[in-house]
């Protein structure tokens, strides 16, 4: 006799089945209750209505342990074919796959049912297989077919295609053999704009659908088409369910002139109420959890003894708190939204994620920004907003004039920008705290395969301003390399190669160029250091609308031109393809404003004090004395150097 599986959900099994290893952050029986967000998620993959099921969040929020949860369900109960779809093929190696076998193990129905002899990327178990595919492989996501496609980090991709469509679109494609198919998609969201709206009748705060173009990520617009649920979680001042988002969270002084500093925020942060405006503790954040429930717009709650109100169409229905999901009519894509604010990690906590947003905020880097708004709220971010015009550049015009050196400024940066019959230069002036002031800009005229501009750069290059010298310069090596690179060589510490690609998955980097553009070996390997140009102009734009006399402020000579300030906005960022567009024909200043932020960066200007950067002027002077962020030297080289050092400055015992 065949005993039917028994009617229970991803979150149910995990509960009955699953064993963390020791080793594990909390080794021991599974419990689904420290993740109460993921509850509704589960019971969706069990619902006949929805075909599709997409939740959105930050990390440490336990998407990769219920993608697992579900894996096991699926093959322990209703066994059939099931694709799991990573990020990369190396994520799928080293720790996908070892973690589902390391699951198999600890649960004895399975590993009962698990052939050992299975290969790698094909694990048989009750006799269906578990196939392990990763993005951009359109062999391994066309092998097989499945009642089930999980589709793992959507997001992370550099490029979120196969070639033959979308990646989403590719592996729901792999369930159309089957009636009953289900494909599963979670990721961390990353670019795009959005807004929010109260919704007329509830009162809720909702995320809007963003308009076409404005969205870059993914996972984000799989949300948007699917039952758009958030979730909700109950103030414990006045009972009422709101949905935590980031700008709820709160610290001393925040968005103000007297915002404090981030180890002040790290102990005072609180959460607000969207209703009573009452500040809630981090304490309550497990409380509020263990009653929240999946809220979708026109939906609305209220808290009752042991249970919610759901009230839904003006017909109300009582719920088991975080345990039910309404099943669909209307719409066969359960999606759901959850802040990281109610992450069950004790370390993201709101005084964590206050001190990082802070942290971001000073640094001014746009990356810094993007990292705490997906991977810390969950939520997409814009690196830019709507292009500046250019008399907004042009009112930035201060009152010292091209050529002079404001007071505070203590390192000056020099960026080019190579075309075939000019040299385009910015030279800038930087201060503590990321504030700098535009001190000379041009164009050297002159074929550049030719020396006689490479001269005029060279008198560049040795000129003072106010008794200050060029520290570094910058030269774009995308254009005329191999002239680019004999300049560069001629300076050593004080020039560099730079090459900007439209998507790194850091700001910059140090590469050798070993090969020239036909392919052929090198007699000499040069360094060049690629950079992230969205990074680049994002910081730029950003800086147009900064306050002026606050730390951090962008500011231009009074004799500024207009084809300077109509330059700077030459490009709009679009949000659809994540990258930087020219809007008008020169853009060169703008790419030499990108360039010597980026050298600042390189600099570590943003981490210094002016003492600092006088030590390190006297460094970078000394031609004997390499940089030490350029490249591992070899032990042997190092003691040489330090001897050189050494003995240069009189201390003779050090040097022995």
């Amino acid at each position: 006799m065949v005993q039917a599986p028994p009617m229970r959900t991803p979150a149910d099994w995990a509960t009955s089945h699953r064993r963390m290893p020791p080793g594990s952050p909390i080794p021991g029986n599974f419990s689904t209750l420290r993740t109460p967000y993921m509850i509704p998620v589960c019971i969706a993959f069990t619902e006949p209505s929805f075909s599709k099921i997409t939740f959105v969040m930050g990390t440490q929020m336990g998407k990769s342990a219920t993608m697992q949860n579900v894996i096991g369900w699926k093959l322990d109960d209703h066994p059939a074919p099931v694709i799991y779809v990573g990020p990369t093929e190396s994520n799928i190696n080293n720790v996908v796959e070892p973690k589902v076998v390391e699951m198999f193990q600890q649960c004895d129905s399975l590993w009962r049912k698990f052939d050992q002899k299975s290969p790698k990327h094909k694990k048989r178990v009750a006799g269906v297989s578990l196939r392990f595919a990763w993005a951009g492989s359109a062999t391994e996501m066309a092998s097989d077919s499945a009642v089930l496609t999980l589709v793992d980090e959507l997001d992370r991709p550099d490029e979120n295609s196969t070639g033959e469509g979308t990646l989403a679109e590719v592996a729901e494609a792999r369930g159309d053999a089957y009636t009953d198919s289900k494909l599963g998609l979670t990721s961390t969201p990353t670019h795009g704009s959005v807004s929010t709206y109260i919704h007329p009748d509830t009162g809720l705060e909702h995320w809007a659908v963003a308009l076409k173009g404005k969205i870059s990520s993914p996972i984000w617009l799989q949300w948007q088409k699917g039952t758009k649920h958030e979730w909700a979680v109950p103030c414990p001042h006045c009972n009422e369910y709101f949905i935590p988002r980031s700008h709820l969270l709160w610290w001393p002084g925040k968005d103000s002139n007297e915002e404090c500093s981030p180890v002040t925020a790290s102990k005072e942060a609180k959460l607000i109420c969207f209703h009573c405006g009452s500040a809630i503790d981090d304490g309550d954040r497990p409380r509020m959890n263990a009653k929240g429930i999946a809220i979708a717009p026109g939906q609305s709650a209220k808290l009752a003894d042991d249970q919610a109100i759901l009230t839904q169409d003006g017909e109300e229905f009582a719920i088991p708190f975080h345990s039910y999901v309404i099943p669909s009519e209307q719409n066969n894509h359960f999606s759901i939204w959850v802040s990281g604010l109610c992450s069950f990690s004790g370390k993201k906590s709101y005084g964590y994620l206050a001190r990082k947003l802070v942290e971001a905020k000073e640094s001014g880097n746009p990356d810094d920004l993007l990292s705490v708004y997906n991977t810390g709220f969950g939520e997409v971010f814009a690196m830019v907003g709507d292009v500046p015009e250019w008399e907004e550049v042009f009112a930035l015009r201060s009152e010292y004039a091209a050529g002079d050196v404001p007071e505070g400024v203590h390192t000056l940066i020099a960026t080019v920008d190579v075309q075939k019959n000019r040299l385009v230069y910015v030279v800038r002036g930087w201060m503590d705290g990321l504030s700098s002031r535009l001190i000379e800009f041009g164009e050297l005229w002159g074929d550049t395969d030719k020396p006689e501009v490479w001269q005029e750069l060279d008198e560049l290059m040795e000129q003072e301003w106010n008794g200050l010298s060029i520290k570094m310069i910058g030269v774009d090596a995308g254009y005329r390399d191999e002239e680019v690179y004999a300049w560069v060589r001629k300076y050593k510490t004080r020039a560099r190669a730079l090459m900007g690609l439209q998507k790194m998955d850091k700001p910059f980097g140090m590469v050798r160029v070993e090969v020239d553009k036909n392919g052929k070996v090198r007699k000499r390997g040069d360094k060049r250091w690629n950079f992230n140009t969205t990074t680049a102009k994002a910081w730029v734009h950003s800086r147009v609308r900064w306050e002026r006399e606050t730390v951090g402020d962008w500011l231009l000579p009074s004799n500024v031109t207009p084809d300077y300030c109509k330059q700077i906005v030459a490009e709009e960022f679009d949000e659809n393809k994540g990258v930087y567009q020219r809007i008008s024909k020169n853009n060169h200043f703008l790419d030499c404003e990108g360039m010597n932020f980026m050298v600042a960066k390189m600099l570590k200007l943003d981490r210094k004090g002016k003492a600092q950067q006088e030590s390190d002027q006297e460094q970078s002077e000394d031609p004997e004395v390499q940089e030490e962020d350029q490249e591992e030297e070899p032990k042997l080289v190092k003691r040489k150097r330090k001897k050189r050092i050494a003995r240069k400055s009189g201390n003779f015992a050090k040097s022995w």
